[in-house]
């Protein structure tokens, strides 16, 4: 079984379960490329420029400032209930945001990048941005055969209960 990955200032938290090894530097690869390819867009191969101009200006900010809360809260939240909450030993973490998404910093990663998409309406950003939604998956599956692994049946519950990255309105 694969013990995960830790960051060194975490090493001897036992109520973490690890990461994949390479997520941190893979965002911020993501991160770098998206940011090019949008301002790319924007500024010189201008692949977007006829349907910014069809689209009112306004439009894309009333979508993205509730957007860019949203989702601030999500990363801001699940951040401090993983790192901040400090647990005796690893558990399911079902409460707060977790109780609405398994992944809420995922979630929230995702929707910084697709608020950012919708402001700049870029064809560039938006290509990008499925990129992105693929390897936070994998992130995510990763991160859950690591708690299958050492949660076993309690982490399954919860899968059964809490989707994976789409918030369920109400539950069973």
């Amino acid at each position: 079984m694969n013990k995960g990955h830790k960051r060194h200032s975490y090493e001897k938290r036992v109520d973490l379960a690890g990461e994949y090894r390479w997520g941190d530097a893979g965002q911020i690869i993501l991160f770098v490329i998206f940011v090019i390819g949008m301002v790319s867009d924007l500024f010189f191969i201008k692949v977007s420029s006829s349907w910014q101009d069809v689209i009112l200006w306004y439009f894309p900010v009333i979508i993205f400032i509730p957007l860019i809360f949203i989702s601030g809260y999500l990363v801001k939240s699940g951040l401090k209930k993983v790192f901040k909450e400090e647990r005796k030993e690893l558990e399911v973490i079902s409460s707060g945001v977790f109780g609405i998404v398994r992944h809420p910093i995922y979630l929230g990663s995702i929707l910084i990048f697709l608020s950012f998409t919708i402001l700049s309406l870029s064809i560039v950003a938006l290509i990008i941005w499925f990129v992105i939604i693929i390897f936070y998956y994998y992130l995510c599956t990763y991160e859950e055969k690591l708690l299958i692994g050492k949660l076993g049946k309690k982490y399954r519950d919860y899968m059964n209960e809490i989707h994976m990255l789409i918030p369920r309105i109400g539950r069973n």
